[in-house]
Parts: C-alpha cells; sequence; structure tokens
C-alpha cells in the first residue's frame, strides 16, 4: 500500500470518527435537553415576558438610549427600582411584578446592551457606567421628593453597590433601602461553579484573554451563537438554577441571554471578573438593607451574601434554600416577601420621619 494511500485512509478515519463523536455528543445533548424538557414543571403555562408598563425613554449620561417602564405611574409615595442581572431583562422580575403591584411606583429597566436597551460605547461597558445609568433612571423615571428603594440581582446588586459609592449623598434621602439579591462584593473570578480544583485554577487563569479574544470577535459569534442554544439550556440547568428548576423558567431565561448582544455579554462578563473589590459596601450600612443569597447559588455562592451581610452591620440576611443563582425565579413567593416586607419596613419610616 502507498504512503498516500495509507495517509489518505487514516484522513478519512480520522473524519470519520471525529464526525462520528460529534454525532454522539449531539444526540447525548438532544437526548438531555429532551429530559430536561419531560421535568414535571408547575411553570409550564406561565406568560413569562407579557407584563409590560408605561414605556419611558432614559438617557444615560453618555447619550446611550436605556428602555425602562413603570407600574403604577400614579404613585408618588414610593419608587421601587429594579436592576436585572447579567444576560438577562427587566422581564426577570417577572414573578415580582406581577406580586408587589400596588405597593408603590414599581420601575424596571434594561440595562444597556441588554433588552431593549442600546448598546452604547463598548468602552463604557463596565460596572461604574452602571452605576451612572442608574442614577440616570431615578432621576428621570423618578419624581422628585419620593423617596427610592433599590432591588438588583447579580451584575443589578453589583450596579446598586457601585451607585451607593459613587452618590453617598443619596443615600438615607433620595434612596432610603435597598436589596441585593445573588450578587457579590468582589473576587469572582475566583468562583470554581463547582468544578475541580485543578480546572477552576486553569479557568481563571485562561478566562481573561479569552474574554478579551471573545469580546473582538464578538461580532462574527453573533452570527452563529443560535447553533449553540441547546448548549446553553444545559449549561444554565447544571449551573446556573438549582436543582428543582422549572424548564419553562430555564427556557425563558435562555431566550434573554439569547437577546443580549454579544459584546455587552462578553464586556460585563470580564468587567465583573476583573474587580477583586466591586464595593467595600460601606455606604450601604446608611440605609435599610436586605440580602439574599441562595444555598445552592453556584455563580454567586451564598458566602459572597454572607461577606455583603459582615460588613453593612444592619443588613439583615436571608437565604433562599434549594435555590440557585435565581432565586426570585426558581422561589418566587418567598423572594417576593421579603421583598415586600422591605417595601413596608420601609413605607414605615417614610411615614414616622
Amino acid at each position: 500500500m502507498g504512503r498516500a494511500v495509507r495517509t489518505s485512509r487514516n484522513v478519512l478515519a480520522a473524519t470519520a470518527l471525529g464526525a462520528g463523536a460529534a454525532g454522539a455528543g449531539f444526540t447525548a445533548q438532544r437526548r438531555a435537553v429532551r429530559r430536561l424538557q419531560l421535568r414535571p414543571d408547575p411553570y409550564a403555562g406561565e406568560p413569562f415576558g407579557s407584563l409590560r408598563g408605561r414605556p419611558v425613554p432614559v438617557r444615560a449620561e453618555d447619550g446611550t438610549r436605556l428602555y425602562a417602564e413603570i407600574d403604577g405611574d400614579d404613585r408618588t409615595d414610593l419608587a421601587i427600582v429594579f436592576s436585572h442581572g447579567w444576560t438577562l431583562t427587566q422581564d426577570s422580575w417577572h414573578f415580582q411584578r406581577k406580586a408587589l403591584r400596588g405597593l408603590g411606583r414599581l420601575v424596571f429597566w434594561d440595562q444597556r446592551g441588554h433588552g431593549r436597551s442600546d448598546g452604547g460605547d463598548r468602552l463604557q461597558n463596565d460596572i461604574s457606567q452602571l452605576s451612572g445609568d442608574l442614577a440616570a433612571v431615578i432621576e428621570q423615571t423618578v419624581p422628585e421628593g419620593t423617596p427610592v428603594v433599590l432591588v438588583g440581582h447579580s451584575m443589578g446588586g453589583m450596579t446598586i453597590q457601585r451607585y451607593a459609592d459613587a452618590y453617598p449623598e443619596t443615600l438615607g434621602d433620595r434612596v432610603v433601602a435597598a436589596a441585593l439579591l445573588n450578587t457579590s462584593s468582589g473576587s469572582l473570578a475566583e468562583v470554581t461553579l463547582g468544578l475541580p480544583a485543578i480546572l477552576a485554577r486553569s479557568t481563571q487563569r485562561f478566562l481573561p484573554r479569552i474574554l478579551r479574544a471573545a469580546g473582538a470577535g464578538s461580532p462574527l459569534i453573533e452570527k452563529v451563537r443560535h447553533l449553540s442554544r441547546d448548549g446553553s439550556l444545559l449549561f444554565l440547568d447544571q449551573y446556573v438554577f438549582g436543582p428543582e428548576a422549572s424548564p419553562a423558567e430555564i427556557a425563558f431565561t435562555e431566550e434573554m441571554l439569547a437577546d443580549t448582544r454579544m459584546d455587552a455579554l462578553f464586556d460585563f462578563f470580564h468587567s465583573m471578573l476583573s474587580y477583586d473589590v466591586i464595593s467595600e459596601c460601606a455606604e450601604l450600612a446608611r440605609i435599610d438593607t436586605l440580602v439574599i443569597g441562595a444555598e445552592n447559588d453556584k455563580l454567586t455562592p451564598v458566602e459572597h451574601s454572607l461577606k455583603i451581610a459582615s460588613v453593612v452591620p444592619s443588613a439583615r440576611l436571608e437565604v433562599v434554600p434549594t435555590s440557585g443563582h435565581m432565586a426570585m425565579l426558581e422561589r418566587p413567593s418567598l423572594v417576593s416577601d421579603h421583598l415586600g416586607d422591605l417595601i413596608e419596613r420601609t413605607r414605615t419610616a417614610v411615614a414616622a420621619a
């Protein structure tokens, strides 16, 4: 047998083996997705993303157009401003939007590069910029003199922390309370996602440069990202949600992720990982602060919530059992009850002041 013929056969064999492995992997993935979809689901008929308020355009300081909505537009006694997490939208507050209606002026907004908000200059994709965006949202959606409660999940909680550091003069006056859900005050680059230590260390070492390269190539990735949506579902199920998560909630979260601009996805992830200290949280001691962590949160482990509560002596700490990172979707009634208690305490305090 000639060398060229043997080489050709080796290439064909390797190609066939690779195709077979890829096919087997694809088949296994489809089976895993099917098992996920067949899981008992109490929220199978829930109309996620259908709740709407009055649209309000907001202009950030750099001119970026941000999208906000208001429920209870006639209320000026108390405003609750909700900031969502990374790769999500304001619709991630679906259950709280239903449960808390009537308790005040509810403001929901999409962070830049997410949902219906524009992306802005990529050089501005940093958590510090988000604090300025939040300031613009408050200024342009809440009447002057109306006290404000800030509620933030994950990156939204980091937005609130940076806002408190950048605008301390508003705390105790304009902003009277805050709730931080499934968030962190820093050292996110050390999170292992439950991976073995050696694999986690390798990931932590190379991830920053991977993110920079991916960010530069985001226009190309944007064109092919739809090919990996089954993989996204399985990742969310394994690493983002807890063991009892609803398939409908996971699918809804994947839809929000798929609608997030790729440059915002990579840039803000890189930004969150790059800070050893996102905030010292000292300014939050000036207002009533609620910290909510979750037992099975792999992205912002419950220890991060414990740390925030430990440096804010007046903070109230609640840990949601069984839930993963998406506590407001996974355990909606419990989270809404905690937020409702904070809102009523705040209303009482404002009336007594």
